[in-house]
């Protein structure tokens, strides 16, 4: 199954994100000397979309730039300028 990872600086941005993704169910691990990061299982291409578009919304409302892998390929989700 594919899953995204996205990773977090500290454990507030990663909880931030894990609210954001509640509806997808999604997991958080990490620790601060590793870092932390959320992930969530997609089974689908509908399903990646929706994530995709709530990894978006979440940046919009001011979060940073966020770094996310899927299938062992990593993008990076701006902010619109």
């Amino acid at each position: 199954m594919l899953a995204f990872t996205i990773k977090a600086k500290t454990h507030e941005s990663a909880q931030s994100l894990f609210d954001a993704l509640r509806r997808f169910d999604p997991a958080l691990g990490g620790t601060a000397g590793d870092g932390f990061f959320v992930s969530v299982d997609v089974g689908d291409e509908r399903r990646i979309l929706e994530v995709l578009d709530a990894i978006h919304e979440h940046v919009q409302k001011g979060h940073t730039l966020t770094r996310v892998e899927l299938d062992g390929r990593e993008y990076t989700v701006h902010p619109n300028t």
